[in-house]
C-alpha cells in the first residue's frame, strides 16, 4: 500500500502532460504485449475487446487530465490564443471592445433610405 501511495504522490507532483505521456506509453506497451501474445503463443486471445477497453480507459484519463488542468489562467490563455489566431479580426475586435448584450441593434438610417422617401 505504501508503494501505491508513493506512486500517487510522484504523479501529483508532476505536470498532467507527464502523466498523460506515461499513460500513453503504458497503453502502447500493453497493446504491443497483447498483439505479441496473439502472434506467438496465444492465437485464441482476442484483440479487439482488450484494446477497445484499454483505449476507452485511456480516453477517459485524457479527458480527466484535461479537465483537471483547466483553471482561470488556462481559460484566459485559451481566449487570448483564439483572439490571436482568428481569421475575422474585425469581428473579434468588436466583441473584445463591445461585448454582446443581446439587445436589438439600432442602425442609423442610411442615405439611400432617406432618398427613397
Amino acid at each position: 500500500m505504501d508503494r501505491i501511495k508513493r506512486i500517487i504522490a510522484y504523479y501529483r507532483g508532476r505536470s498532467p502532460v507527464t502523466l498523460l505521456w506515461h499513460h500513453g506509453l503504458l497503453f502502447a506497451v500493453v497493446a504491443a504485449l497483447i498483439v505479441g501474445a496473439r502472434v506467438t503463443w496465444a492465437p485464441w486471445m482476442p484483440l479487439f475487446w482488450p484494446l477497445l477497453i484499454w483505449y476507452v480507459v485511456f480516453s477517459f484519463h485524457f479527458l480527466l487530465v484535461r479537465s483537471l488542468s483547466a483553471n482561470d489562467e488556462w481559460a484566459d490563455d485559451r481566449a487570448d490564443k483564439l483572439r490571436r489566431h482568428a481569421y475575422d479580426f474585425q469581428h473579434v475586435k468588436d466583441i473584445y471592445i463591445k461585448p454582446t448584450n443581446f439587445e436589438t441593434p439600432h442602425f442609423p438610417p442610411s442615405e439611400s433610405d432617406e432618398s427613397q422617401k
